[in-house]
C-alpha cells in the first residue's frame, strides 16, 4: 500500500467514522443527561412539607 492510498483510506474513514461517532456520543450523553434531570425532578417533586412563601408587605 502506497502512502497515497493509506492517507486516502484514512481520510475516507475519518469522514465517515467521525460524524457517526459524534452522533453516538451525543445520543449517549443526551440520554444520560435526560435521566439525571428526571431523577432530580422526581426528588424535588417529593412530599412538600414547607409552606409556600407569603406575599411581601405592601
Amino acid at each position: 500500500m502506497t502512502p497515497e492510498e493509506f492517507f486516502m483510506y484514512l481520510i475516507i474513514a475519518l469522514v465517515i467514522i467521525a460524524p457517526i461517532g459524534a452522533r453516538l456520543y451525543r445520543r449517549l450523553t443526551l440520554n444520560r443527561t435526560t435521566q439525571m434531570l428526571r431523577d432530580q425532578l422526581k426528588q424535588s417533586q417529593g412530599p412538600r412539607t414547607t409552606t409556600p412563601p407569603s406575599e411581601p408587605p405592601r
